[in-house]
């Protein structure tokens, strides 16, 4: 290769590299407008309903949701909804995985997930307690409790559900018309600690009508579960 062919190759490839970065940095940029749009129209929706809209809060829940990450609430969303306190929020955790390759030299990659975790204030304090379906019971029992669920006698219930508690009796909480319910698709998969009742679910919050919809079913629960039915 002479050197006139060198020095348009060479600069061939710093153009490409440029070309490619801006390429890249107004992808971040526009990606960074549009999250920031997203939150102001949040903001908005907030304002006109009457609710509160606030950024990266601490909340007590995010030990009881995937990853653990204290600060991963992006946001949230709080007002009242048929006379309680209820919200919802946008969780993230970032989850790392480091393999070797063929080479020797180790690779890093990361993933992010996303949930929708609704949450309702009870009137009064519970134990701590939660009902998940089955195949997802192991991990949410052990990340809560350290054991196994409880059964309640109900068998068609039993066989696809379960309840986590601290103790032995604590899941007779969970009365019939809430065992009926789960059967039903009724209600959501749901915990709570003290006052504070939440579920989650993978996503984001994209739809203001989806508020409603996430919080009215855990609403259903908090009524059932302090009423003992």
């Amino acid at each position: 290769m002479d050197r006139v062919t060198t020095v348009f190759w060479m600069g061939g490839c710093a153009s490409l590299a440029l070309i490619v970065g801006a390429g890249l940095a107004a992808i971040v940029v526009a990606a960074h407008r549009r999250e920031r749009e997203r939150r102001d129209s949040w903001r908005r929706w907030a304002a006109h309903h009457g609710w509160t809209f606030t950024e990266n809060p601490q909340l007590a829940w995010t030990g009881r949701v995937p990853g653990r990450n204290r600060r991963g609430v992006r946001f949230a969303l709080t007002g009242t909804m048929h006379g309680r306190p209820v919200g919802v929020a946008e969780y993230a955790y970032t989850q790392t995985h480091t393999s070797t390759g063929a080479d020797g030299n180790p690779t890093t990659n990361s993933q992010t997930h996303s949930y929708v975790v609704a949450f309702v204030w009870l009137r009064r304090p519970f134990p701590d307690l939660a009902v998940a379906p089955r195949h997802v019971f192991s991990k949410l029992g052990r990340a809560l409790f350290g054991g196994d669920g409880y059964a309640t006698g109900n068998a068609e219930f039993d066989r696809q559900w379960r309840v986590g508690a601290t103790a032995p009796g604590q899941q007779a909480l969970v009365g019939p018309t809430l065992l009926a319910a789960h059967l039903a698709g009724a209600v959501p998969a749901w915990s709570v600690r003290g006052p504070e009742l939440i579920t989650y679910r993978p996503g984001r919050l994209h739809d203001a009508t989806s508020v409603g919809s996430l919080v009215a079913p855990l609403i259903t629960v908090a009524d059932l579960l302090e009423q003992g039915r």
